[in-house]
């Protein structure tokens, strides 16, 4: 009762109400601040995982050389690993795409269209690549095709530098393919510079025979990749080359992992900064309070019942501030994306480019291990900083505090 009748304001004390309850709004905005920016770095990272993992194996098995002969052997091994739901063999190779006057490099991919199943889910026009007729048939990019000028039914040559050696030197291979399709796979680097055919095909085009580039391993757990890489490593031949997408993607997960550290410590600061001002705040409510307090000590009240008062009144800023913080953050976070589409469609302002990011929206993924933390963080430096303004509150000397009055 005491905690919530001194920070209600009389109107000789209203400046300092102000100030305490400006502790607690500060409290509010750096908590609410936290989460949407961790909820955003947290869903940019989930995105940019799928996305990335939505054209790309678990784990990649290639031999000791450019091309991979006899490896059908190799395929029945991979299949039988834990937790392996399907594997397919792949070529991937560089080539130069050209339609009329305009050439882009790009990444030629052959795969099994029966194994194939991630990428024909992306087709967002025309259909995907079949065996039954030409094998000379391609689905690209979206803008890939809006670089090129393509569209389905249109053909556009392939010339790959892998063709072979003429008198004259090495000489590329060129052939036209047809377009079936145009894919949308939502990850700019992909739909800008891969090109997707038969496996037969590439190794026409090639002269590879019966070669490949490596077997793609898919998982049920895809956390379980790196397992699953040494099992393969034990029990393929010497020589095969085994990565997963942990490690191949490492160094930019960690980028990501320690830039979401760091923007939480650096947001964090707002919430030091409202605690320290409740602290200065508390302290001048102590200093106003001082007959009161020692009007309380003189009628019985103890040391442990004064610091009681004031520890309440910190814990109730911060305790409300912080419960006001993490609902309107975990509100913002949630519709964030809606919100920020209608900012768009008013303004005309595009917020996430495809061509300078790799996604092109705003993602949020709420944590509620970070959410925990951010709240319990709050509550506990709120507490922990209510303790100097009770030790002097509980430090007044009644005869002194009354020695005028």
């Amino acid at each position: 009762m005491l905690a919530r009748r001194y920070l209600r304001s009389r109107r000789s004390e209203r400046f300092v109400s102000l100030i305490s309850w400006s502790s607690g709004i500060g409290i509010a905005i750096g908590v609410m601040t936290l989460i949407v920016v961790l909820s955003v770095m947290n869903g940019a990272a989930v995105e940019i995982r799928d996305k990335i993992l939505g054209f790309s194996s678990h784990v990649d098995i290639q031999g000791p050389d450019e091309s991979l002969h006899g490896w059908h052997a190799w395929l029945d091994t991979a299949s039988r690993l834990d937790g392996v739901v399907r594997v397919a063999p792949y070529i991937s190779t560089q080539v130069l795409a050209s339609a009329g006057t305009r050439a882009v490099g790009a990444i030629l991919k052959g795969v099994d269209p029966a194994n194939s199943s991630e990428i024909a889910d992306h087709v967002v026009q025309g259909r995907f690549i079949k065996t039954d007729k030409s094998p000379f048939q391609v689905v690209i990019g979206k803008d890939l095709a809006h670089k090129l000028g393509l569209t389905v039914g249109d053909k556009v040559r392939l010339m790959s530098p892998s063709g072979g050696i003429s008198p004259s030197g090495a000489t590329p291979r060129m052939r036209a393919f047809d377009v079936v399709g145009i894919f949308d796979s939502g990850f700019y680097e992909y739909d800008v510079g891969m090109i997707i055919t038969p496996l037969s095909a590439v190794q026409r085009l090639n002269r590879m025979g019966n070669g490949i580039t490596g077997i793609e391993v898919f998982l049920k757990d895809r956390d379980q990749a790196s397992a699953v890489a040494a099992m393969a490593r034990e029990q393929l031949p010497a020589g095969a080359w085994v990565t997963d997408w942990q490690h191949r993607h490492r160094s930019f997960f960690k980028a990501l992992k320690t830039e979401r550290v760091a923007m939480g410590v650096i947001l964090s600061l707002i919430v030091m900064v409202a605690v320290f001002n409740m602290v200065a705040s508390l302290v001048m409510v102590v200093m106003e309070r001082r007959k009161e307090i020692a009007i309380l000590k003189t009628v019985g009240a103890t040391h442990a019942s004064v610091m009681r008062v004031f520890l309440l009144m910190g814990c109730l800023l911060s305790g409300i501030g912080t419960l006001l913080g993490a609902s309107l953050g975990l509100l913002l976070a949630w519709k964030l994306s809606d919100l920020l589409e209608w900012v768009e469609s008013v303004t005309g302002v595009t917020f996430m480019s495809s061509d300078v990011y790799f996604i092109d929206h705003v993602p949020s993924v709420i944590d509620p291990v970070a959410v925990s933390t951010i709240i319990i963080a709050s509550l506990v430096m709120g507490f922990l900083a209510t303790f100097y303004p009770a030790w002097r509150a509980a430090s007044v000397p009644p005869a002194e505090a009354l020695r005028y009055e």
